[in-house]
């Protein structure tokens, strides 16, 4: 239960930028945290639950794209899609949101993933190494080049 009252609203929103659906989110979230008190009850040792917890929330996420590779986002905006975010995502007031969502959709997933989980999902290059299973200079590698990449969209834009 602590763990669940420390990451949901985390996970929550972790599942939601991903999927653009605050109902799949949801379902995502919540399977989360079943499959990890499962692994638990069976006495799996888990050193860093939040990591885990992204991890698991990360594979589920990826099945749910494979499984439903459908509506873009575009699509799902001309029939009313608006994602508001929480007090703590005020940050993004003073950005356009949607800018940022094209240009990281333009991003090598890679870099997308190891940025958006840096700077959306506010975790340590540690966390996010454990969570994507790859060491912690590979993911400073991948955040360095994602922003290298955002920089140069941004120049571009804004010469263009």
């Amino acid at each position: 239960m602590e763990a669940y009252d420390a990451h949901s609203e985390a996970i929550f929103r972790h599942c939601y930028f991903r999927l653009f659906s605050r109902e799949r989110a949801k379902e995502i979230m919540q399977d989360t945290f079943m499959r990890t008190w499962e692994q638990m009850a069976k006495g799996v040792e888990i050193k860093n639950v939040k990591a885990f917890l992204y991890r698991i929330a990360t594979n589920l996420i990826i099945d749910e794209t494979r499984k439903r590779k459908t509506d873009s986002l575009d699509y799902l905006q001309t029939k009313g899609f608006n994602p508001s975010f929480e007090e703590e995502d005020k940050v993004f007031d003073h950005i356009d949101v949607g800018k940022v969502k094209e240009m990281l959709n333009t991003m090598d997933i890679k870099y997308r993933d190891a940025i958006t989980m840096r700077y959306v999902d506010d975790l340590s290059v540690k966390e996010i190494s454990e969570i994507l299973n790859i060491s912690q200079n590979v993911v400073s590698v991948r955040i360095h080049r994602g922003l290298k990449e955002i920089k140069k969209l941004l120049t571009y834009e804004n010469e263009g």
